[in-house]
């Protein structure tokens, strides 16, 4: 048997053992992870330069963000409202919309810098007010090619009530009208050819309107505006209203006019209208404190309970008193077309005074319009500055129809971002549109071989005999139409593409505009209105 010292001994050699292996494993350890440390160390200076190329090209990527970020926040917005009237803020639907955009708010009358002007005021005056002259670096500085203005020179033809009623006489959409005291003899004819007609008297500057007896109207020696009252309302819960459509013009030669689609807006009289009393001038006349659509009974229950807008529940009101709603529309908007495109003429002149072009204005008005028993509409006026601002706490839902139109009116004039609003004017006008996109005419060009032969009408539209100007205004047409959203365009559609006589009377650049219209819907449908 082994002793007991023998024992001992063999536990010490296994312990030995153990603590050798222990050591070579742990040296290994060592040995490897040197390895390793190494290797690292030489791959990474090895990479050295890649690793310097791609912090270089972070930083540099950075930068550009931030000088894209600095660019985007350089958009810079100048409002402008010289007479205050509104105690809510004449502008302030504006003021949000630019603000969610990331616009600078400035003041070019202090030597400001700016991009979009939005005047309550038309700042194309011939002779400037004193408030006025604050408008002096747009009316004696020649404009930016980017720099967009709310209104156009000119345009006065459209806004104001004698100006607008005069050129549009013959359309069946205005009502007799005068101005004293120097169409009194052609309201003396009047008077005599309809002895039973009632005639409203309207201050030239839009507030105040009443029954006139006949016997003061021709008394007066200041000068006011007439116009033959409409005794045959329709009548919404026994109330007359009127009828506001927004309409927005983006260019004029060519002509270009969009209606906004998603909503309108309706202001009822006070009282209804029967029994009536011309001295009662809450029974027929829309005033401060009028009721709005969601006041009245036929509009409430709908709109509150379902979510509809007013112009689709007023289509509802309509079909069920049996009038064609699409008939109404057309009228509508034949009216707008009409009396816009009376307009041109007057607009181009000022352009021309002002020394300034087309694209750098937009225009976004209200045609008010009243509308007889038979849905005749009439138009009373178009305002130049429609108020976007509810005037008091009562209208604050009207900020569901003004907050997305106002939107929407800054998207189509290209407003919407910096990108969006330079692209116009540099190479990268080609993501929004580019040659493909306004090349139109493909068989026609191709067979009067248009490329050598621009004299032939056919070849009018097609891209080699397209002028620079009207390439732009075929781009601006397409941008327009990718972010026309809640707008529909009235000019040019379908209604006119084939219209031989319109197109005839219109300048050249409209004749081109209009044709290629009409190419572009002979391709796609979309494009017919």
């Amino acid at each position: 048997m082994p002793s007991k010292i023998d024992s001992q001994r063999g536990k010490q050699q296994i312990t030995a053992k153990k603590e050798y292996i222990n050591i070579v494993i742990a040296s290994f350890a060592v040995i490897l992870f040197a390895a390793v440390i190494a290797l690292s160390l030489n791959a990474r200076f090895e990479n050295k330069e890649e690793n310097e190329a791609l912090i270089k090209e972070n930083i540099e990527s950075n930068d550009e963000i931030s000088e894209v970020q600095e660019k985007v926040n350089r958009l810079r917005y100048w409002s402008v409202v010289l007479v205050k009237w509104h105690n809510r803020g004449h502008l302030r639907t504006m003021d949000r919309i630019f603000e969610r955009l990331q616009y600078k708010f400035v003041n070019a009358s202090n030597g400001d810098d700016w991009d979009i002007l939005w005047s309550i005021e038309q700042p194309f005056i011939a002779s400037p007010s004193e408030d006025q002259t604050l408008f002096a670096n747009i009316t004696k500085i020649k404009l930016r090619v980017e720099q967009k203005v709310n209104h156009f020179p000119g345009i006065a033809a459209l806004v104001s009530k004698s100006f607008m009623n005069e050129i549009n006489v013959d359309l069946p959409y205005i009502l007799p009208s005068f101005v004293m005291p120097q169409d009194l003899e052609r309201l003396n004819k009047f008077i005599k050819r309809y002895p039973n007609i009632k005639l409203v008297e309207k201050n030239l500057h839009n507030r105040g309107v009443q029954i006139m007896p006949r016997e003061e109207i021709l008394e007066e020696e200041s000068e006011y505006f007439y116009q033959q009252f409409m005794d045959d309302h329709f009548l919404i819960d026994g109330h007359a209203f009127d009828f506001g459509v927004f309409v927005l013009i983006t260019s004029f030669n060519p002509l270009r006019i969009y209606r906004y689609d998603a909503d309108i807006l309706l202001r009822f009289c006070k009282k209804p209208y029967h029994p009536f009393d011309p001295n009662d001038f809450d029974r027929y006349v829309v005033r401060r404190g009028c009721h709005n659509a969601y006041d009245m009974n036929s509009f409430e229950k709908i709109y509150r309970r379902y979510g509809y807008s007013f112009i689709k529940i007023f289509e509802i009101i309509i079909k069920d008193k049996g009038h064609d709603v699409v008939e109404f529309w057309r009228k509508i908007d034949d009216a707008i077309v009409k009396i816009v495109k009376n307009t041109e003429s007057y607009v181009l002149e000022g352009l021309e005074k002002w020394n300034m072009s087309s694209h750098h204005s937009f225009e976004f008005v209200r045609f008010d319009f009243l509308i007889d028993n038979k849905m005749n509409p009439y138009v009373m006026e178009v305002n130049m500055s429609p108020n976007l601002t509810p005037a008091d706490k009562r209208y604050e839902e009207n900020c569901n129809l003004y907050e997305p139109m106002v939107y929407n009116v800054v998207q189509m004039i290209g407003g919407a971002s910096y990108f969006e609003f330079m692209a116009r004017f540099n190479n990268s006008d080609i993501i929004v549109a580019n040659r493909k996109n306004i090349a139109v005419g493909l068989e026609s060009c191709l067979k009067n071989d248009c490329y050598r032969k621009c004299s032939l009408n056919e070849c009018k539209i097609c891209l080699p005999c397209v002028d620079d100007f009207n390439r732009y205004q075929m781009r601006e047409a397409f941008r327009e139409f990718s972010y026309m959203n809640n707008f529909r365009r009235l000019f040019p559609t379908k209604l006119h593409y084939y219209d031989q006589n319109l197109i005839e009377s219109m300048t050249e650049n409209n004749q081109i505009s209009i044709n290629w219209y009409r190419a572009q819907c002979e391709n796609n449908e979309k494009w017919c209105f």
